[in-house]
This record gives structure tokens, C-alpha cells and sequence, in this order.
């Protein structure tokens, strides 16, 4: 079967954060994907985006079952949870944002939490819903009609990265957040070590092969850093409360390699994954 053709939007004229006209061409993988960089708030972008119709497309696969990675995962969110924790003011209602396979929800609920879901495709969230039983709400997160000030808190598990308008999935996030309410966000770092030394060696010509592979154009339309992260986050009014790089957990991890990395390693910044927590001002 041929491969449908890959369809974009046209090309951007502006920063969707700033609005900054102030854009300009940053690089180009070796798909012949074009990443812009805005010369004003400093966040990368896919430019042009995909169109919807691709991205329909791609995510409606997007969901499989992985069974070797159900406790590690379940680990994880426990793991992000208690970070979750020291700053909500209790364990009230949470939303997780691209609920997959539901690992969240099956922690939060075990630790005390309402949760509810949220993903875009229906028919591969039904069956979780039944299977869990936890509401799992789907469709255009922007124009559900969500309660004002009804979350304790809100969770996004490397999912922003994803979203091809952010800035209006924040303004909802922040209604739908009580006042103190919490914003927890992992996802890649742009600004990793091993990201940047990798761009670093194809400016030069030392680096041929998988160009720009880091910034997994497959499904990624942004590409943040902790920086333009907290910018965005402050700018969209929340006060920023603790970063630090993502927990990178595997199957069949020893319970004292997990503690090496969550308390030693991952405390360096500059880690390929990052995470953020902030609280609704």
C-alpha cells in the first residue's frame, strides 16, 4: 500500500506564544522537516505545522498495548505524583491530560485522588473507562464544556510537545484550575546536553546521519527548554514552583537503580526530558 503524502497547514507568520513576527528558520531534519525558532521568547516550532488530517491520522495509531511497560510506568506516575503532592493543597479532583492507556488514573485513584481522563480519540479510551472505571472524557479539549475552577489539579505527561495550538489548551487549563490549583508538565528538552552536542556536530559537518532526529518530528510540533517553559507558564498565569530534569524509567529497573537516578543522576538539568510544576495565581 502507498504511503499517503505528508499535508501541512501553510506556514506561520508569527510566535503562537508571543505573537513576535520575529521568527526565523532554525533547522531542518533529515526528513526535510523545518523547525523556526522565535527570536523573542526563544521557542522552537515546527513550521509549517501538520495539518489535521495527518495528524488524525497519525494519532489514531498512536495507542498500543505494551504490556512490558506497565509497571515501570505505574512506578513513574507514583513517582511524579508524590512531587505532586508536596505542593497541592489536597488530593482533590485531578485531569490527566492524554490519558493513554490510563497508568495515571490507576495511580492517582490508588494514592487518593479523584481522577478524570481526557484524551482526543474516543473509541481507544471506551474500553478504559469501562476497564478502570474512571470517567474519560474525549473530543477538542478547547470546546468541551469543562466547569471553571473544578480541578485541584492537572496533569501532562509528555503530551504538550504534541499540541499543535498550546496556547489555548493553557488558557483552559488555567480556568479549569481552582485557585492555588497545581499544573504538573513533563517533556522533552530541546536544550539537552546530548541534543545540543548532536546540533552542535551538524552545524559543523561532523554529523551526517539522522539529522535533527532529536526532535522527534514524527508527532513533536514544539520544542521547549525549561527556559521558554517557565516564560510561558508565568505568562499564562502561573507562578512556577520546582523543575527538574524527567525520571527515565525502564522495564525490569532495580528498585536501588531508580534511586540513583531519581535522588543522584536526574538532578542534573540538562537531561534529554524535564519536568515542571506550578501553581494557578
Amino acid at each position: 500500500m502507498m504511503k499517503a503524502k505528508t499535508t501541512f497547514d501553510p506556514p506561520k507568520d508569527r510566535c503562537d506564544f508571543c505573537e513576535s513576527r520575529n521568527i526565523s528558520p532554525y533547522a531542518v531534519d533529515y526528513k526535510g522537516i523545518q523547525i523556526f525558532r522565535c527570536r523573542n521568547c526563544g521557542i522552537q516550532f515546527m513550521n509549517p505545522p501538520y495539518a489535521d488530517s495527518h495528524l488524525e491520522e497519525y494519532y489514531s495509531h498512536f495507542t498500543f498495548e505494551e504490556p512490558a511497560w506497565d509497571e515501570a510506568l505505574h512506578y513513574c506516575h507514583n513517582f511524579y505524583l508524590s512531587l505532586v503532592e508536596r505542593f497541592a493543597v489536597n488530593k482533590g479532583r485531578i485531569l490527566d491530560v492524554g490519558t493513554g492507556k490510563g497508568h495515571l488514573l490507576l495511580a492517582a485513584r490508588q494514592r487518593g485522588w479523584q481522577p478524570v481522563g481526557y484524551d482526543v480519540d474516543e473509541q481507544s479510551e471506551i474500553p478504559i473507562s469501562k476497564k478502570l472505571g474512571v470517567e474519560i472524557v474525549c473530543g477538542d479539549f478547547t470546546k468541551i464544556p469543562w466547569e471553571p475552577e473544578s480541578f485541584d489539579a492537572v496533569y501532562m505527561h509528555q503530551v504538550i510537545e504534541h499540541l499543535k495550538r498550546p496556547v489555548p489548551h493553557l488558557k483552559t487549563i488555567h480556568s479549569i484550575l481552582k485557585k492555588g490549583g497545581i499544573l504538573f508538565a513533563a517533556q522533552p528538552n530541546i536544550h539537552s546536553l546530548a541534543a545540543r552536542f548532536k546540533f552542535g556536530l551538524e552545524k559543523l559537518g561532523l554529523r551526517k546521519k539522522n539529522i535533527g532526529a532529536y526532535y522527534g518530528t514524527e508527532g513533536h510540533l514544539w520544542y521547549y527548554t525549561p527556559r521558554t517553559m517557565s516564560s510561558i507558564l508565568r505568562k499564562s498565569g502561573f507562578e512556577v514552583l520546582y523543575l527538574r530534569s524527567g525520571h527515565k524509567v525502564r522495564p525490569h529497573q532495580t528498585p536501588l537503580a531508580r534511586f540513583l537516578l531519581r535522588n543522584f543522576v536526574e538532578v542534573i538539568p540538562w537531561k534529554s526530558t524535564f519536568l515542571v510544576i506550578a501553581r494557578k495565581t
